[in-house]
């Protein structure tokens, strides 16, 4: 089983795919399903995961506080995805969308995830890991 920082990474990527692919075609099915992904990956990084990196990182609270408001800032722009119906400001919305996520996917891999390598055991890593899968799909389930 890949580690937490192997699961966010994996997400990320994911996501990033979904965003070139929303370029190429406009298409708002791929718009909402990036929309559901970036969902699904912040609640779970938020009940499973920020409050062990809050805790256990020398750097926790300031990093994860910034990335909690980068998660609110997404949170908002997914909402005006979902309320736009014209194809135009659809493309204008998820521009911003992606370059919010742009910054923070940048910040949690050079600051976030960098310390909690180095910091954290591999077993520690391991079982956070399993706790956010776990939380993914309970979202998921949620739904």
């Amino acid at each position: 089983m890949a580690d937490v920082v192997d699961l966010i990474e994996q997400d990320h990527r994911a996501v990033e795919r979904l965003f070139g692919q929303f370029e190429a075609s406009n298409d708002p099915a791929i718009a909402e399903q990036i929309c559901e992904e970036l969902t699904t990956h912040t609640r779970a990084e938020e009940s499973a995961v920020y409050s062990v990196f809050r805790a256990r990182l020398r750097d926790g609270p300031e990093l994860i506080g910034e990335a909690e408001s980068e998660h609110e800032q997404a949170r908002h722009l997914i909402a005006r995805v979902r309320k736009t119906t014209d194809s135009d400001h659809l493309a204008t919305v998820m521009v911003e969308l992606k370059e919010a996520i742009q910054h923070h996917v940048r910040e949690e891999e050079s600051e976030i995830l960098p310390q909690a390598r180095t910091e954290m055991s591999g077993t520690a890593l391991g079982e956070l890991g399993e706790q956010f899968e776990a939380a993914k799909r309970e979202v998921a389930r949620a739904r």
